[in-house]
C-alpha cells in the first residue's frame, strides 16, 4: 500500500508541474519539422479569438485535443500549452498520431460575465470541426482539456447537450459542440457560487467577501454582479451540474488542493471538494470517470494517468 501511495503522489506531482511550469523554448522539446503547426489562426472577430494547432503527422485524419488555459476568467494565454512538463505530455499524444490545438479566449466582462469566456471556447471547437478537411482532423474524435477555469469550460461544453444553432446563418454555428473526453486540472464542480458555498459549509458573511474582491478585482461593476451572479437566466447559461446525464463523455479531473477554508475566489475553485463532487454525480449517471484528490484520499483504484487517459479515450 505504501509503495501504491508513492507511486500516487509521484504521479501527482508530475501532474501539477504539467499545470504550473514557466514556458519554454518549443524547439528544445520537440522536432516542429516533424508536424504541421499552424499558429495564431483566427477562430472569431476578437482579438483574442486565436488558436494554435499542431497535426500530427498522419495520412489518416486524426483525433484531436483542444487545451483551454486558466487563469480565473481574467488572465492566461495559449502559450500556457508551452510550458515544459505541459508540451512533454502533448508531444507524446504527437507521437500517438492525436493532434493537439491551444486556444486564446476573451476575459471576463462587465457585461455577460463569464458567458463571452465560455462561448469563445465553444466557438474554437466548432471552427476546428468546420475546417476538419483543412487540418486533417477526425471531427467524431475531439477531446477538451483545461486547467482552472480553463477546466471549468471544458466542462461546460461537455456536460451541455449539443449546442450548435441550425438556424445560424454561420456554418461556423451549425456545427455540432459534442466531444468524446474531458480533462480537467482543479475543474469547478459547477458555476453556481452558492453550491460551492454550501459543499463545504462555508459562512455566508466571509463567502460574499471573498467573492466581492474577485469581481472587484477583475474590474467589475461590484453592486451589478453581486446580483447578476444568481439571476436564474445568468445561471441557466453559464452552469452544467445539473445538465449532466447518462449520455456525457468520460471525464478525468485531477485535484492538488486542501479542503480548508478559502483564502479567496481562486484557492475556493482548486478545493479538491469539487472533484469529490463529480465524481459522486459521474458514479450516480454512470459515467466514466478517472478521479484524484489525494488531499481529500481519493485515489483511482485504476492508477490511469492522464495522458494514458486521452490516449484511449481518442484512439
Amino acid at each position: 500500500m505504501r509503495l501504491k501511495l508513492s507511486f500516487i503522489i509521484i504521479f501527482l506531482n508530475s501532474l501539477f508541474l504539467f499545470a504550473q511550469n514557466k514556458n519554454v523554448n518549443v524547439d528544445s522539446l520537440i522536432n516542429i519539422s516533424e508536424f504541421q503547426v499552424f499558429k495564431d489562426v483566427k477562430y472569431g472577430d476578437h482579438k483574442r479569438n486565436s488558436l494554435d494547432i499542431w497535426l500530427a503527422n498522419s495520412k489518416e485524419k486524426t483525433p484531436l485535443l483542444i487545451y483551454i488555459h486558466g487563469g480565473g476568467f481574467v488572465g492566461g494565454n495559449k502559450d500556457h500549452a508551452y510550458r515544459k512538463n505541459n508540451f512533454s505530455r502533448l508531444n507524446k499524444l504527437l507521437k500517438n498520431n492525436i493532434s493537439f490545438a491551444t486556444i486564446n479566449y476573451r476575459f471576463m466582462n462587465n457585461e455577460d460575465g463569464i458567458l463571452s469566456s465560455l462561448n469563445d471556447a465553444k466557438r474554437a471547437l466548432q471552427y476546428i470541426k468546420y475546417n476538419h478537411e483543412k487540418f486533417n482532423i477526425d471531427k467524431t474524435k475531439i477531446g477538451l482539456m483545461g486547467s482552472s477555469a480553463g477546466a471549468t469550460s471544458s466542462l461546460w461544453i461537455g456536460f451541455n447537450d449539443d449546442m450548435s444553432d441550425n438556424n445560424s446563418d454561420d456554418p461556423i454555428d451549425r456545427e455540432n459542440t459534442t466531444v468524446t473526453c474531458l480533462v480537467g486540472i482543479a475543474a469547478a464542480h459547477s458555476m453556481d457560487l452558492r453550491r460551492w458555498r454550501d459543499m463545504i459549509d462555508l459562512d455566508q458573511n466571509y463567502f460574499d467577501e471573498i467573492s466581492r474582491k474577485y469581481t472587484k478585482g477583475a474590474g467589475l461593476d461590484v453592486d451589478r454582479w453581486e446580483e447578476k451572479t444568481y439571476e436564474e437566466e445568468y445561471l441557466s447559461k453559464i452552469d452544467f451540474f445539473e445538465k449532466m446525464d447518462s449520455g456525457d463523455p468520460p471525464f478525468f479531473i485531477v485535484n492538488f488542493g486542501k479542503n480548508r477554508k478559502p483564502k479567496n475566489i481562486a484557492d475556493f475553485h482548486h478545493n479538491p471538494m469539487h472533484a469529490k463532487v463529480l465524481k459522486q454525480r459521474g458514479d450516480e449517471l454512470k459515467i466514466k470517470n478517472v478521479v484524484y484528490a489525494i488531499g481529500i484520499g481519493i485515489i483511482d483504484p485504476s492508477n490511469t494517468g492522464m495522458v494514458e487517459f486521452i490516449i484511449e479515450q481518442l484512439n
